[in-house]
């Protein structure tokens, strides 16, 4: 708010109400009437290369990596998913349409994309009309961030490049040796998860007290997944059982958003995750 309100009475009475008004809204507290939402952070299959880190992703077209899919969709199908939400933006929304649709009538090959290897395959298993696109476009000013940071905080840029190439050679290793489903159980690990997330924690304190260059930097990083997680809000029905599949480093937050709302609940990946070696 712009300006404080000075009446002591008129902020009593104010609290008063919305905290009235939001005891009437919450749902009861069966979890049935909760839309149950299952967070599936993955790595990126295709390998676009977006991303500050660069993995060097195993080709998923091979028979081996097909067959290791397979077991994914198997066992996230205990979960009984109703709705698939996906990394694709909305104003994207109609060629997704169009590929899953051809997809279903046996007219479209799968390429890589998570959302088609997994999202397609799981959507297409339960006969789903369509899948959900919730990704929102976002600003992630790295660069300008790290070029502060060199001039006013170097030790953060060595931190930085330093994690930076260990993430990178673990990433590598794990795609050389493991398998889809072992990989995608670390990704989903909640101390992983928090793991990855306290590393955007300490881009904050770029500029602290000057610019606030890395603040601004995770402000934008959480507007994306608050806009994200509105999105889900939106489709997720009393009743329903999403899954959503996005990159990894997403998780932190969106598990946080839903663990809030009370009329989500949110399920842990690993429970509907096969073992991987």
């Amino acid at each position: 708010m712009a300006r404080h309100l000075t009446s002591c009475g008129l902020v009593v009475l104010t609290c008063g109400l919305i905290g009235t008004a939001a005891a009437a809204q919450q749902p009861a507290s069966n979890s049935e009437l909760r839309a149950h939402v299952l967070v599936l952070g993955t790595y990126h299959f295709d390998n676009p290369g977006l991303d500050v880190v660069k993995t060097e992703v195993a080709d998923v077209l091979t028979p081996a990596k097909q067959a290791e899919i397979k077991q994914v969709i198997e066992a996230l199908s205990r979960f009984r998913p109703t709705k698939i939400a996906v990394e694709v933006r909305a104003d994207r929304a109609s060629r997704l349409d169009s590929l899953y649709a051809a997809y279903r009538a046996g007219r479209h090959t799968l390429s890589r994309s998570e959302v088609q290897q997994l999202g397609f395959r799981l959507a297409g298993h339960f006969g789903h009309p369509r899948l959900y696109p919730v990704d929102h476009l976002g600003d992630f000013p790295f660069d300008a961030v790290m070029q502060y940071a060199q001039e006013h905080d170097p030790a953060f840029v060595q931190r930085v490049q330093r994690v930076t190439a260990e993430i990178t050679a673990e990433e590598n290793r794990l795609q050389q040796q493991k398998s889809i489903a072992a990989i995608l159980n670390l990704e989903n690990d909640p101390a992983r998860i928090q793991q990855g997330h306290a590393l955007y924690m300490e881009f904050a304190r770029v500029g602290a007290g000057d610019t606030y260059v890395g603040a601004d930097l995770l402000a934008k990083w959480y507007e994306r997944n608050i806009r994200i997680f509105a999105d889900l809000q939106r489709i997720a029905q009393p009743g329903d059982r999403v899954i959503v599949i996005f990159g990894a480093g997403h998780a932190a937050i969106l598990r946080e958003l839903i663990a809030s709302d009370p009329r989500l609940e949110l399920i842990d990946a690993g429970e509907y995750l096969p073992p991987g070696a």
